[in-house]
């Protein structure tokens, strides 16, 4: 039967919206909201609050072991939790469309991606060639090369900024009358996310469509949004326009996320090291070149990081950052020049290196979804890893207690399994998991882009205190320039694989010398400059 027509410029509603677990545990209790044909409604909250259980609620859709207890969806006339299993197939992906928070979960890794994009087109009614001039169009909109090369390629070959552009290409295929975007900027440097965030704008304006974007970065919802709604708890516990949000919110919760929110035009820049001239680095890497069979990816990287100090890495979507992240612990083979941990080469491979040079360099990946073992719990993963520290079972179930308590979980989610937690839970697992090895160095790879304001705060000031209390040393890869003027001590900014530059973090963020660097600062968000151009003021 074919697809029915698409219900572009209708409202969508959600009334007195109940989710339980098995048990009866209500995880979402009485939610609402409307969003008008060309509205954003974004929806904020800590990690665990319920947002995204909400967000998949449009699709009818729940996580396993839930179910929606009790209320009402609608999309114009179509209730949406009244309609058949087939009759949903043909809703999602036309009626609305879904963005997920991980990328690399979304794709099929064993598929290229043309062919996933088609596919969507396929499932509902389309012909192969129009499928493919339309992925092709899509994939220009969101910036995305459109050569046969690009378009061959598979998933685990392309950088997260760019799967995640994939995963909304592929969302606004069909155009769609709602969209739901959970988190989908959260893996993109800050030019990237400018694009992404004004062709949201534009899409849901021009068409029509209503778009709930779920998001902990209110730097993000001050340039996006045009009504607020926060959660807590499973609750909704203020909606308001934009505007009245940011420059009066009511709940006391909504006050502790914008005072918590990073803010790169307030932050005031640490205080560089102080090193004497024969300060040994603790880690040090000199001409590093790295490549994905015959392309090159990194070309002639240099640098030092020394004991108690923050090297930040900074660059666009696929300028190597990870890939310099992994050649550093080991997991990028295709690699030339050197790298030092405390004055040892260390082999390409991680496997061919001591066990104590794996123990004190640990890797915090960049998501939590793929890097824990969904049949392990939470505890068998850190378990694991104390394992390697210790030798031994000895003292295990303390430990671990120990490095939940630090990143702020309880000890009794050592039982779970991470189906059962939420993104930002789940990133701090890992975590845990770096941290129970006593490592001297951490590779940071995007570690807080998936957690609430208020839980990266925590975050960042537990790696700070590790920092300055045991002379940790951190190379922290990200997009984020406000957490970068916090924590770092210099920063080295990356452009198509090159150093563009490298200096003390006062210098590189306010007197930038490459152009490169000057674009990354100019793209980057601010809450109160947005604030003052949006709604004037907000003193």
């Amino acid at each position: 039967m074919a697809d029915p027509a698409p219900i572009q410029g209708r409202r969508a509603a959600v009334r007195d919206l109940s989710v339980t677990l098995k048990g009866g545990r209500e995880i979402v209790s009485d939610v609402g909201f409307e969003i008008a044909p060309g509205e954003i409604l974004c929806l904020i909250g800590e990690s665990g609050s319920g947002k995204t259980t909400v967000s998949t609620a449009l699709l009818a859709h729940v996580r396993a072991g839930a179910r929606i207890a009790s209320g009402q969806i609608s999309i114009g006339d179509v209730d949406v939790l009244s309609q058949t299993p087939r009759s949903l197939l043909s809703l999602r992906g036309k009626t609305v469309a879904y963005v997920a928070q991980d990328p690399t979960s979304a794709f099929n890794p064993a598929i290229r991606i043309l062919d996933q994009m088609i596919e969507v087109a396929l499932c509902h009614g389309w012909d192969r060639k129009t499928a493919r001039t339309r992925a092709i169009e899509i994939l220009a909109e969101v910036s995305l090369p459109t050569h046969d090369d690009f378009l061959c390629r598979f998933p685990h070959q392309v950088s997260g900024g760019q799967l995640q552009r994939l995963g909304i290409a592929i969302a606004m295929m069909l155009e769609p009358a709602v969209l739901v975007l959970d988190e989908p900027t959260t893996g993109l440097d800050v030019a990237t996310q400018a694009i992404v965030l004004k062709l949201v704008r534009q899409l849901c304006t021009d068409h029509g469509i209503a778009a709930l974007y779920v998001t902990h970065d209110l730097a993000v919802v001050a340039a996006i949004a045009d009504r607020v709604a926060v959660m807590r708890n499973g609750r909704i516990v203020e909606t308001d326009a934009a505007g009245p949000f940011f420059k009066a919110p009511s709940h006391d919760y909504s006050r502790e996320l914008l005072q918590a929110a990073p803010d790169p035009a307030l932050a005031r820049p640490r205080t560089g090291m102080a090193l004497g001239a024969s300060a040994q680095p603790i880690l040090r890497v000199a001409g590093l070149a790295a490549r994905y069979g015959l392309a090159p990816v990194l070309n002639e990287v240099s640098f030092e990081v020394h004991a108690g100090e923050c090297l930040a890495i900074v660059g666009e979507s696929g300028s190597g950052k990870t890939t310099l992240s992994k050649c550093i612990v080991g997991q990028h083979t295709q690699q030339n020049g050197l790298v030092e941990l405390d004055g040892v080469a260390l082999h390409a491979r991680s496997r061919n290196r001591s066990l104590k040079a794996r123990r004190e360099l640990q890797y915090i990946f960049q998501s939590p979804f793929s890097a824990l073992n969904p049949r392990k719990t939470v505890g068998e993963s850190i378990g694991m890893a104390h394992n390697l520290v210790a030798g031994s079972k000895k003292n295990r179930s303390q430990a671990v207690v120990e490095a939940l308590t630090k990143v702020g979980l309880r000890a009794d989610q050592a039982t779970l399994r991470p189906d059962r937690l939420s993104g930002g839970e789940r990133q701090r697992v890992c975590i845990a998991r770096a941290l129970i090895c006593k490592p001297k160095v951490l590779v940071c790879d995007e570690i807080t882009s998936a957690l609430d304001v208020v839980v990266q705060e925590a975050i960042l000031d537990l790696l700070v205190r590790l920092r300055d209390e045991e002379g940790l040393a951190m190379l922290f890869v990200t997009h984020n320039l406000a957490v970068v003027r916090n924590l770092a001590d210099r920063v080295l900014v990356l452009d198509k694989g090159k150093t563009a530059e490298i200096g003390a973090t006062e210098d590189v963020l306010t007197r930038p010398q490459h152009p490169y660097t000057q674009s990354l600062l100019a793209n980057t968000l601010s809450i109160s400059t947005i604030s003052g151009q949006r709604w004037g003021s907000t003193s």
